[in-house]
């Protein structure tokens, strides 16, 4: 029998926390030696300096048996290693034959595509490359040759780096040309038939949704292409476009309809149904970040109940995080990376003890709604910052209030969806529903974006900046087991180095 209490039937969140820092590391470290890449030498120097230091230490740690300092250690060189394998090659700007195989499609831009098994001239290119046509719109499948201007992304505006946003997408390069020739149909035909599932939904969507078809496809598909810009802008403005932007909260809500379904005493069925739904739920979403975060520690906490075992939270959003950045490192740079990964730590950090402070089971409602927009908006507030240099002032009062409300609002919307592919007619009975309350969520989010001074600017803050924070709420959560006067030992070194990293912030500026 399952005892939660049971200290062997407990998964320990340490090792692959710590795993999952030392990756982060890793990829950060090698990142970094790349500025010097102007002096090979130098380069080259700090590269074997640093990989040499690594490995003596991972040796001193294995001899002096330090679990914790050889995860960490091995984590760092293998975080280091898959960032240098990751790096795209160089390629001189200029004119080329391009050759490669249309793997998606523009929802902003039907001109503009991605191409994956790309050549130039012939020469085979790991990652893929963006591609703007003049002329003609090819398909999905299709492997497409044209002589174009290719180059690597190089804007910078801000704290924007438009090369590492494009790698995070998987894209090195990008081109345009005047027309194409098709080479040859019909290859990649699993992405192909998923492309062509989402474009039969999104058009089902629109036909069922009306006037807030946009704002549906946005939560529902996480495309925001059809959006009108005073909807996008109210959303951003009030602090809750994270419901625009595929996560945890709709894996919530619509896992949570097929646990009702599928009940608990039957752990491998419902394993199964839950992990195919959002295995296909993320490919047609192009495997969102966010979704694919949330989906795996879904996928953790029901191994867990198959296993008998507690499912520790911080251990599935770890692994999590290790499996998105061995395949993608660098995803870390992403910006819904971090701003999903940084709101789930923080609501995992609090709570959990938080709603255990009252029995009454409205007043646990609601102090769990409370805890988890806090714990996120001060999780998320430096990277927030970071970005786009102002924060919305009234966040949390948007997400106390809209939140709710498209809680009820997407699983009655995909209800509508699964109900309209083949019943048009009833699926608009349960789109109706769905649509008032999205009217009615909307006017709360107006109402509050009519509100004076509904954003403030602020300085932009450093990315370690926003890292020390989370380290600091880490250590003064619940997590770290130690008695107050030690926890406090722990406690303020960190708010040194958070306070003397925002007055580098402000030195800098």
């Amino acid at each position: 029998m399952f005892d939660p209490k049971d200290p062997s039937r407990i998964i320990n969140f340490r090792p692959l926390f710590i795993a999952a820092v030392g990756l982060m590391l890793g990829i950060s470290a090698f990142y970094a030696l790349g500025s010097f890449k102007s002096d090979r030498v130098l380069y080259l120097l700090l590269l074997c300096a640093g990989a040499l230091t690594s490995a003596l230490l991972f040796a001193y740690a294995v001899k002096r048996r330090k679990l914790t300092a050889c995860i960490l250690l091995a984590a760092v060189l293998i975080g280091a290693a898959r960032m240098s394998a990751a790096s795209p090659g160089f390629v001189q700007e200029g004119e080329y034959t391009v050759r490669g195989t249309v793997y998606d499609i523009s929802d902003s831009d039907q001109n503009t595509v991605t191409l994956t098994r790309v050549k130039l001239n012939g020469v085979s290119e790991r990652y893929h490359l963006k591609l703007k046509l003049e002329n003609g719109r090819p398909k999905v499948g299709q492997t497409i040759e044209a002589e174009c201007s290719v180059k690597a992304p190089n804007r910078r505006f801000g704290t924007y780096n438009e090369r590492l946003a494009q790698l995070a997408n998987g894209i090195s390069l990008q081109g345009s040309c005047g027309g194409f020739t098709v080479v040859s149909e019909n290859d990649l035909p699993v992405r192909r038939l998923v492309y062509g599932v989402k474009q039969k939904l999104h058009e089902r969507i629109y036909e069922l949704f009306g006037s807030n078809a946009p704002i549906a496809a946005g939560f529902l598909l996480g495309e925001r292409s059809g959006m009108d810009e005073a909807d996008a802008d109210l959303f951003s403005e009030t602090g809750t476009a994270h419901i625009l932007t595929l996560s945890g909260f709709h894996v919530a809500v619509l896992t949570g309809l097929l646990f009702i379904l599928l009940p608990k005493r039957y752990p491998v069925l419902r394993f199964a149904v839950v992990s195919l739904f959002l295995l296909f739920y993320c490919a047609i979403t192009a495997f969102a970040p966010s979704l694919v975060r949330a989906s795996l520690m879904c996928v953790c906490v029901m191994t867990a109940d198959i296993a008998e075992r507690r499912a520790d939270p911080i251990s599935s959003l770890s692994l999590a995080a290790i499996i998105i950045l061995l395949v993608s490192p660098y995803k870390l740079y992403s910006l819904g990376f971090r701003l999903s990964f940084a709101a789930t730590f923080g609501i995992l950090l609090f709570t959990r003890n938080a709603v255990h402070l009252t029995k009454n089971m409205v007043l646990k409602y609601l102090l769990g709604i409370l805890t988890v927009t806090v714990a996120a908006t001060i999780a998320t507030s430096m990277f927030i910052a970071n970005a786009f240099g102002e924060l919305p002032t009234y966040g949390i009062l948007s997400n106390l209030t809209a939140v709710p409300l498209f809680s009820i609002a997407i699983p009655v919307s995909f209800a509508a969806l699964v109900i309209g592919i083949p019943f048009p007619g009833a699926g608009r009975a349960v789109a109706f529903i769905a649509n008032s309350i999205i009217e009615a969520a909307m006017r709360v989010l107006g109402l509050i974006g009519s509100l004076p001074d509904s954003s403030v600017a602020v300085m932009r803050p450093s990315a370690l900046t926003g890292v020390l924070l989370l380290a600091l709420m880490f250590s003064a959560s619940p997590f770290i087991l130690r008695p107050a006067g030690k926890k406090i030992r722990i406690v303020l070194p960190v708010l040194f180095l958070f306070t003397a990293s925002i007055f580098a912030d402000i030195i800098r500026l």
